[in-house]
């Protein structure tokens, strides 16, 4: 069986906005995966280009260029060392404090030698965000190949991102027009834009790749301002005890599920039911309902559930028996689980505010700014108790 082709992406540089054709979104996937693989790259002391070197043939054979016109291949790739984009649509933090102003694909143009062989090169920082990248999506060289047009290639990409995620994500309108590579000027009548790229692309990414991309329309009155965005896998899930679950603790469970925490999306009630056991599930409603207080709506937070269920928060009186040393650690570890839900909260606050504020509806926006004050003030007090043990980390 041959080895899988895949990258991890940075999100900065997949939810980006360019006018790359099909072939060039193709392209630059199968030169960054021959740039990682670094057989044949090297840079040189004083320089942040990192160059690299590959048979035209391979680059030709890895995204399914069946023509004998080389020089539109070859037009395509040297395009990509002027072409301007912006990046990190949905200003995701870097590694570290990064400029996108000048950043182009290729760091200059590339060469192309008469024993047909291609020398190309990338910015150290654009190899850096696909080395090791904190938060990324993983894209298939080879399945990337196969789509045949340039906005199902982009919803496949922005969509990777997504996959692992326990809850879905709202973008607005404009950007997500700008991350399927959609121009201001074209299909600016949603019924054309969903006729024309959101309808088909959402077909040929669902027929291709190995998950479902399911779209939610945001409205403010018969306008459409954004879309809900989940991603579901195709692979069967592995649950932890048995494969077939027991129909009535599966309903007991469900049922538990919505009496304390209202409704649910389907794709993520489905993820927990599936992924987890049903004494697990129960164990960390449980924790929930000690250590979480309810909301205005009456129901406890989805997000400290699926947070407990995700990092398995335990009860205190489960590390009583262990040392002094571990009873620190733990409480390090809880301060840092608080942090992280904490953190959740406000960026789905305030993405709530932010298609509040596109809509520019008064009453939404004084209310969730209220939220979102709130979340910040609960995040101010939570480092004020911040643990010796974390301080010293």
């Amino acid at each position: 069986m041959l080895a899988e082709k895949k990258i991890r992406k940075h999100v900065s540089i997949i939810h980006a906005y360019s006018l790359m054709s099909m072939l060039q979104r193709k392209i630059v996937n199968v030169l960054l995966y021959e740039a990682i693989k670094g057989n044949k790259c090297q840079q040189s002391p004083n320089s942040v280009a990192v160059e690299c070197n590959i048979p035209f043939s391979i680059l030709s054979k890895a995204i399914n260029f069946n023509s004998n016109n080389n020089q539109y291949l070859k037009e395509a790739v040297d395009g990509l060392a002027s072409l301007k984009i912006e990046w990190n649509l949905l200003k995701d933090k870097t590694q570290k404090d990064i400029s996108f102003l000048n950043l182009r694909i290729l760091h200059g143009s590339p060469t192309f030698y008469k024993d047909n062989t291609l020398n190309f090169s990338f910015h150290k920082v654009m190899l850096e965000l696909v080395t090791n990248p904190g938060v990324y999506g993983t894209i298939d060289v080879d399945l990337q190949s196969e789509f045949e047009s340039k906005y199902s290639h982009a919803l496949y990409e922005n969509s990777t991102r997504f996959i692992n995620l326990q809850k879905s994500k709202i973008i607005q309108l404009d950007t997500f027009r700008k991350i399927l590579g959609v121009q201001e000027d074209k299909y600016i009548n949603i019924r054309e834009l969903t006729r024309n790229v959101i309808t088909p692309s959402i077909e040929e990414v669902n027929e291709r790749s190995d998950f479902f991309v399911k779209l939610e329309t945001m409205k403010n009155g018969r306008k459409t301002i954004g879309f809900e965005v989940s991603i579901k896998s195709k692979k069967k899930s592995v649950t932890y005890y048995n494969d077939v679950i027991n129909t009535n603790q599966y309903e007991v469970v469900k049922k538990e599920i919505h009496q304390e925490f209202g409704v649910i999306s389907q794709s993520v009630l489905d993820n927990i039911l599936n992924n987890y056991p049903e004494e697990y599930i129960l164990e960390k409603i449980a924790y929930t309902k000690k250590y979480s207080k309810k909301e205005n709506s009456g129901f406890y937070p989805i997000p400290y559930f699926i947070s407990a269920i995700k990092h398995d928060y335990k009860f205190k009186e489960v590390y009583q028996s262990q040392s002094i040393e571990e009873n620190v650690l733990d409480e390090s570890s809880e301060w840092n689980k608080k942090l992280i839900l904490l953190q959740s909260d406000l960026r789905h606050w305030e993405d709530r505010l932010s298609l509040a504020n596109s809509s520019q509806k008064e009453s939404d926006i004084k209310v969730i700014s209220s939220i979102v004050e709130n979340c910040q003030e609960k995040i101010t007090q939570h480092h004020l108790g911040k643990p010796k043990m974390v301080e010293a980390s």
